[in-house]
């Protein structure tokens, strides 16, 4: 591409060029004009001095509509189309819609952390079933939290994956608007150029047209802040135009690094999830381990209630094959046991069979007595009868 320089050098030249042929030709007109007219009428050209200068302005190396259509028509063209371009890329603004990041952040409520792994239950060897049956409970009711967890952290997913999409489609808007600005204005400083040389080219004819052509200084005085008046406004709408450029820019970065935020908190809660879901699988394992311990010891249960119906059943049976005299007295287990049987037995009462015992006792010591007596008697006869 050519520089800008250099492209401004070579649009003064041809414009020099441009000014200097018309020149040349006007005064090549003018002269034979005003040689001529000497020469035809000499008398009317000395005494006419109206008309003379009237001819001198007519042959003139610049012409009045030469500096209407080159000059001020031709600026305020090249300033209309400097407005159109940059008036078209600033409308481009009006379809982008800003987003609130940092509010629709703060609309996602922090959730609990946990996925702490509970404490491991008791021995299994001394627990019980009523006390598995706890930590199951316990567990279960863990899981259903973090179940919850998962569920507000799914939600707030979808809503960065929203939030993420939406800023995306924004930067990408912002990124055309930003182009579109800068083509405008790098286009509009060209033109500004170009009004910049015709401005200079006129004010370089302005003295010589004055002194030779009979210009009124007015005449160019107008035209010439006509023409500033366009390269002032053309100043201001790129100056605009390079102010939202820069505002374009600006947001752009700043909603990247929104982006970017958008996605580590993506991230984190990813790795929320996988932690919850973690937590879950190893409960369910304790779970699943604390259902075989209480299968265990209800099926040692069944086996000991099974062994001691078994030694019962095997004492029934024992006792049924003893002879009568053995079997152990049965009370009906139907029949209620009267009020003389349950009445505690009065302290005479109590004492009487020990009395009766006693009474015995020494009647059997009297019999022994009575018995040794009469072995001796019959011993003492003995010897005498010998």
């Amino acid at each position: 591409m050519e520089p800008r320089g250099v492209r401004i050098k070579r649009m003064r030249k041809q414009k020099r060029k441009q000014i200097a042929k018309a020149a040349a030709s006007s005064f090549a007109l003018s002269s034979s004009i005003v040689v001529g007219a000497h020469f035809i009428s000499p008398t009317y050209a000395q005494f006419n001095s109206t008309d003379e200068v009237n001819s001198t302005i007519e042959a003139c190396f610049i012409f009045p509509r030469t500096i209407e259509q080159d000059f001020v028509i031709k600026s305020e063209e090249i300033f209309k189309k400097i407005n159109e371009d940059i008036q078209q890329a600033l409308t481009l603004k009006s379809s982008i819609t800003e987003i609130d990041v940092d509010g629709n952040l703060k609309k996602i409520k922090p959730y609990s952390n946990g996925h702490t792994n509970p404490s491991e239950p008791a021995s299994d060897s001394n627990a019980s079933i009523k006390g598995l049956t706890a930590t199951r409970s316990a567990l279960e009711s863990h899981i259903s939290s973090l179940q919850q967890n998962i569920s507000t952290a799914k939600q707030d997913l979808a809503s960065i994956n929203s939030l993420s999409s939406q800023l995306s489609s924004l930067i990408q808007q912002l990124e055309v608007y930003n182009t579109s600005l800068k083509t405008a204005v790098t286009n509009s400083q060209t033109d500004t150029e170009e009004l910049t040389i015709l401005l200079d080219t006129i004010n370089g004819l302005k003295d010589q047209a004055i002194t030779e052509c009979a210009y009124e200084e007015t005449y160019f005085e107008e035209r010439i802040t006509k023409m500033e008046s366009f390269s002032k406004d053309a100043e201001t709408l790129i100056t605009q135009a390079k102010e939202e450029q820069a505002t374009s820019l600006q947001k752009v970065s700043s909603y990247k690094e929104k982006l970017n935020q958008l996605t580590k908190v993506e991230n984190n809660i990813h790795d929320e999830i996988s932690k919850f879901e973690s937590s879950i699988e190893h409960l369910n394992n304790r779970i699943s381990n604390i259902n075989a311990q209480i299968q265990t010891l209800e099926q040692q249960q069944k086996e000991e209630q099974k062994k001691k119906a078994e030694k019962e059943a095997a004492e029934k049976k024992k006792n049924e094959n003893k002879p009568p005299e053995e079997k152990p007295a049965t009370t009906p287990k139907n029949d209620k046991p009267s009020e003389e049987k349950t009445k505690p037995a009065s302290e005479p009462g109590a004492e009487q069979p020990q009395e009766e015992e006693n009474n015995t006792s020494d009647n059997a010591g009297e019999t022994t007595h009575q018995n040794e007596s009469s072995s001796e008697n019959a011993e003492t006869n003995s010897e005498e009868a010998k």
